[in-house]
């Protein structure tokens, strides 16, 4: 079943963009509400009960349709929630939008596109679009699918679900009351990160330039938490052939390498998984 569910959703998501049917913002809501049924609590109770709470309606989902015509239904809802955890934006989509947009030579539009799709911040950030874009293909491969794909085949649905809902935790709570859940959300997603992007990077190295990223991998493998972004960007850079400090093409090329090198990614990922169920 992980290998079905895996496939379909990872094509579903790279040749549909879908992200209009993803809609979170009832998430917010609801954490929100449990907040207020919890006064005085501790951030990390809040989160820790309001997570639960749905995490065990989805585990008596999952036991329910076990046995429903043959676990064909159970397999549909494990694909559901794969794919309603994946993103929440649509990765491919909001890269290939951003690489026209700044096509253009536009550069408000491109700020626009980029900070709708990436969260880029304002005109304090000091790199370059093209930089800013590329290091975020790779980041976001991770956060917006990996990482997702990853713990679903660790621990079902409740793994996906869970990943993405520390991840909405920690980026989208608007009030200034939230923050401390935000903040240690963001530090689980850190901790549910870690394994992920190593594993990733390690697969850019089989699918990019070997020799370069391994060397980077080496060396930042055992690093801690804050050396996931930079683990994963630096490992990006290296797999398409290109340095940090290298000039970025403005004419696309190099983000829609790192696009290409996603794809060789995935379908190893496939045949990984592939291969793990059948020595199980």
């Amino acid at each position: 079943m992980t290998f079905i569910v895996t496939l379909v959703a990872l094509l579903i998501e790279r040749f549909f963009d879908w992200s209009h049917l993803r809609q979170w913002r009832w998430y917010t809501a609801y954490l929100q509400f449990v907040g207020n049924k919890l006064p005085g609590q501790p951030a990390y109770l809040v989160l820790g009960i309001a997570i639960a709470i749905l995490l065990a309606v989805i585990a008596l989902i999952n036991f329910l349709l076990s046995d429903v015509l043959f676990g064909f239904v159970q397999l549909l809802f494990h694909l559901f929630i794969v794919l309603y955890a994946l993103g929440p934006q649509n990765l491919w989509a909001d890269t290939y939008t951003c690489i026209n947009s700044m096509k253009k030579e536009d550069e408000r539009t491109a700020k626009n596109k980029l900070t709708t799709s990436f969260g880029m911040p304002d005109d304090r950030y000091s790199q370059s679009l093209q930089r800013y874009l590329l290091n975020n293909i790779f980041i976001e491969a991770n956060r917006r699918v990996f990482a997702v794909i990853f713990w679903y085949a660790l621990l079902g649905p409740l793994g996906a679900l869970l990943y993405r809902l520390l991840n909405l935790s920690s980026t989208t709570l608007p009030d200034e009351a939230s923050a401390a859940v935000s903040h240690d959300a963001r530090v689980v997603e850190s901790l549910l990160d870690w394994v992920p992007a190593r594993i990733l990077t390690f697969v850019f190295a089989l699918g990019g330039h070997f020799v370069q990223v391994f060397s980077i991998w080496l060396r930042k493998v055992g690093q801690g938490l804050a050396s996931n972004e930079s683990l994963l960007t630096e490992s990006g850079f290296a797999a398409i052939g290109f340095e940090q400090e290298d000039k970025i093409p403005d004419d696309g090329s190099a983000e829609r390498q790192a696009i290409s090198l996603l794809d060789r990614v995935f379908i190893i990922i496939l045949v990984i998984i592939a291969a793990g169920v059948l020595m199980a």
